[in-house]
């Protein structure tokens, strides 16, 4: 479902900046998939500031006042659907390619260990230190995907709190609610994945005994071992060029990670809706709000 830390009070970096700061630690790949926080702070700018609305002798408001857009406000409502179109078409994308590469993994992990947690028959220490990597990598990308929603529904709820502090028309609630049914809020999938990936790598910490691996299986993994050396050694040199830093999973979940754990204690983490007191959710997913 679901940045930096982001408290507004003197002495602390506002969360414009704090988002900003994320997203260039992303990799290039996904760093445009964010809420487009300043073009929106852009657009809040040219929104007359909160009036009083037309009413009639007797107090009441005037027929239409209380839906009455100016065309600064039709913009920002545009933009925020836009936004939400491209969340939902970037998360199911990634939640497809996520779940294909948890298919593939499997059978990886299946050649290390068994479904009763016992060695396999085409155990290797080749590959049960590869299927390791790949896990950890694995595991970083689920948890960045994870803090990706967590980082830009915090950046609506913000952006939202902006906009009904400046403009006649409250948002915040109406949207929010609309945004809790979208398919980048649905992380169902996604924390299976995690779960099931972090039982992964409890069963390949307990598959090995203490005293490492039996005296047999150790002498046939040497034996192996040092038939593939030479030519390990004539792959590794044909890429000796160092990786961009920025792809490397763990990089960039703790980037995410840093940024979430700011949010946690923020009020707008919290009390997301606003005074809402009460918002029924259900597992149907809902067309987004277009309100005009």
């Amino acid at each position: 479902p679901a940045c930096l830390g982001v408290a507004e009070s003197a002495g602390t970096m506002k969360f414009g900046h704090q988002f900003t700061r994320t997203i260039e630690a992303t990799h290039p790949t996904i760093s445009d998939k964010f809420l487009c926080y300043k073009k929106l702070k852009k657009c809040l700018k040219t929104i007359p500031k909160k009036t009083e609305p037309a009413k009639n002798a007797d107090g009441t408001l005037k027929p239409g006042e209380k839906r009455k857009l100016t065309e600064e406000q039709r913009a920002f409502v545009k933009t925020l659907n836009a936004e939400l179109q491209k969340f939902n078409k970037f998360f199911m994308n990634a939640e497809e390619d996520l779940v294909i590469k948890d298919s593939l993994l499997e059978k990886e992990y299946r050649e290390v260990v068994n479904e009763d947690g016992t060695l396999a028959e085409s155990f290797a220490m080749k590959k049960y230190r590869k299927i390791c990597q790949a896990i950890a990598d694995f595991h970083g990308e689920l948890v960045l995907m994870e803090h990706w929603v967590g980082l830009n529904y915090t950046a609506l709820v913000k952006i939202l709190k902006k906009h009904d502090k400046r403009s006649n028309l409250s948002l915040r609630s109406p949207f929010l609610v609309s945004v809790l049914q979208q398919p980048f809020y649905r992380t169902e999938v996604l924390s299976q994945l995690i779960t099931k990936t972090e039982t992964r790598f409890r069963k390949l910490n307990a598959v090995l005994p203490e005293g490492g691996l039996p005296v047999e299986l150790q002498r046939r993994e040497e034996a192996r071992e040092h038939q593939e050396e030479s030519e390990e050694e004539s792959e590794s040199d044909s890429s000796d060029g160092e990786g961009d830093t920025t792809q490397n999973p763990l990089n960039r979940t703790k980037a995410a990670m840093e940024c979430w754990d700011g949010l946690k204690s923020s009020d707008s983490c919290k009390r997301p809706l606003g005074d809402i007191q009460s918002v029924v959710t259900s597992g149907k997913r809902t067309k987004q709000t277009t309100t005009e």
